[in-house]
């Protein structure tokens, strides 16, 4: 049950950049083809030039892709809808991080679903399938290869994965690293439900294949389709564009107009721009980067001139692989695309790149940044609630907050100037009477009253020491609380993973699903679990 909702303004959620892209600020108008809306979708529908052929091979290969899996038949009539002229993809992607990584990489998923059921619903005569692309050439293992339970890292320790793409990664010796994710768990119904996914590992010949399974089981019943990039045929068609960024380096030149253009504005560049934006795929699955410099090529540290590497393309163009500024050209090139859906990282870092979409004369997608969640207990709420604080007020610095309710409520309540002033009053009250009786009591009188301040001072003493413990209590609760949104001071969905919701709740994804609003812009929502 959805508790409350903010959005990114609200929030303060994110970079400067995207909320102005959120709030539709004239200042981000030339860094995108035109906002994103449900209304819009036609319109970008109309642009979109896909044709028969690239259509037929698409279809082909994401059937060639899940041969041996066991696809829904939601999910086979999406595949099918691509053959036709009026359908269209929106598309999310993400790493192959093991169990799906943090819990972002769910609502991502989650949100291209619900907008194309949306986008269906409004526009009855086009087709939207929903896609998730598998960034399965990526070659960082050291990002991917451990997810967080219960506030504690769970890493696949496996040597010699230094720059393999992440997709031909073999989970040969993954079971010591699936056993120590069992064994957090207790009852054997959630051991079993483990097992079932661990199994799509220990039967699969690598991470793409075993990711491909898991997101299938999550999403299959919602006709998602899973995309691999790394397919020779689907390499083909990209095969023009990798030889002009050889022959041209006409990304470096778009996009460094573009970046200067956002630094005028006061944006930040999200990806460092180099002068050649490919890498080569090795025979032993390493990656290894194109370099550039001086009209030099290299791979690696090794020189390569241009004529090997245009024979290389030539002779398998499966082995060159684009890098984060060159793959979105990739995917929507391959794709029937009109929007695509990610995180705040990943939409600034698609916004340096319409120059470079412009001198390919390929259609930009609408860019939507995906919602957040934060999954939170009734016990939690009513803590908030208590406490009389909000998510925003959350992010702040624990020791600031207490620090700032406890001298708030000790300014009111415990702090004695009215008393310490009356006392003074009174004291002066009986100086005067006691000079008119003449009876040199004053000094009496000035030491008894000296007495009553520093009764004075003990009772507020008293008072604030009584406060200080009731104000420690609370500072657990705050702690506690922030532990659970804000872990390790990130996002509670950029650290947690599914699982644990998943098997208290085998409804899960769908909870996550129905809570989605299939709206223009985004927000971050608190929601019961």
């Amino acid at each position: 049950m959805v508790q409350k909702q903010f959005t990114f303004d609200e929030f303060k959620f994110s970079s400067t950049l995207i909320r102005d892209l959120v709030a539709e600020d004239s200042a981000i108008s030339s860094f995108i083809s035109r906002p994103f809306s449900m209304e819009n979708l036609h319109q970008q529908a109309q642009e979109k030039v896909f044709d028969a052929e690239r259509r037929t091979v698409l279809v082909q290969q994401l059937i060639a892709q899940n041969e041996g899996v066991s696809l829904s038949n939601q999910t086979r009539e999406k595949i099918e809808l691509l053959k036709q002229s009026n359908s269209f993809t929106i598309t999310t992607g993400h790493q192959l991080n093991l169990w799906t990584g943090p819990l972002y990489s769910i609502y991502k998923v989650a949100q291209v679903v619900s907008l194309c059921r949306e986008a269906k619903a409004k526009d009855p005569s086009n087709n939207y399938v929903p896609v998730f692309w598998m960034a399965t050439e990526d070659h960082d293992f050291e990002e991917i290869n451990h997810l967080h339970l219960f506030g504690k890292k769970i890493a696949w320790e496996k040597e010699g994965q230094e720059n393999r793409i992440a997709g031909k990664i073999e989970p040969t010796d993954i079971l010591p690293f699936l056993d120590e994710i069992t064994a957090l768990f207790r009852t054997e119904e959630e051991k079993a439900e483990i097992q079932l996914i661990a199994n799509f590992y220990a039967e699969s010949d690598n991470l793409a294949a075993a990711t491909r399974k898991i997101m299938n089981h999550l999403f299959g019943e919602f006709g998602l389709v899973i995309v691999d990039g790394n397919d020779l045929e689907l390499k083909k068609e990209f095969k023009p564009i990798v030889a002009k960024e050889l022959t041209e380096g006409f990304v470096y030149k778009a996009v460094h107009t573009t970046n200067e253009a956002l630094e005028t504005k006061g944006y930040h560049s999200q990806v460092y721009l180099r002068n050649s934006n490919l890498f080569s795929i090795e025979a032993d699955g390493t990656r290894i980067r194109i370099g550039k410099e001086d009209d030099q090529f290299y791979k690696g540290e090794i020189k390569v001139e241009l004529e090997d590497l245009l024979a290389q393309l030539d002779v398998n163009p499966a082995s060159f692989s684009p890098n984060a500024l060159m793959r979105p050209v990739y995917q929507e090139l391959v794709l029937p695309n009109l929007a695509y859906i990610g995180g705040g990282g990943e939409i600034a870092y698609w916004m340096q790149l319409k120059g470079v979409f412009d001198a390919l004369n390929l259609p930009f997608p609408m860019l939507r940044v995906r919602d957040s969640f934060v999954l939170l207990r009734e016990r939690d709420l009513n803590t908030m609630d208590e406490l009389g604080l909000s998510l925003v007020d959350l992010k702040r610095d624990l020791h600031d907050l207490v620090r700032e309710m406890a001298l708030e409520e000790v300014e009111l309540e415990l702090e004695l100037h009215e008393e310490r002033a009356r006392l003074d009053e009174l004291k002066k009250d009986l100086l005067v009477k006691a000079n008119e009786v003449g009876q040199g009591i004053e000094g009496m009188i000035e030491a008894e009253f000296s007495k009553m301040e520093k009764s004075l001072e003990k009772i507020e003493s008293k008072l604030i020491k009584a406060e200080k413990s009731k104000h420690e209590q609370k500072a657990n609760k705050i702690g506690k609380l922030q532990a659970k949104i804000y872990p390790n001071k990130g996002f509670q969905e950029r650290f947690e993973n599914f699982l644990p919701y998943f098997l208290e709740d085998k409804g899960f994804v769908k909870k996550i699903l129905d809570n989605l609003k299939a709206v223009d812009k985004p927000t971050i929502t608190i929601l019961e679990i």
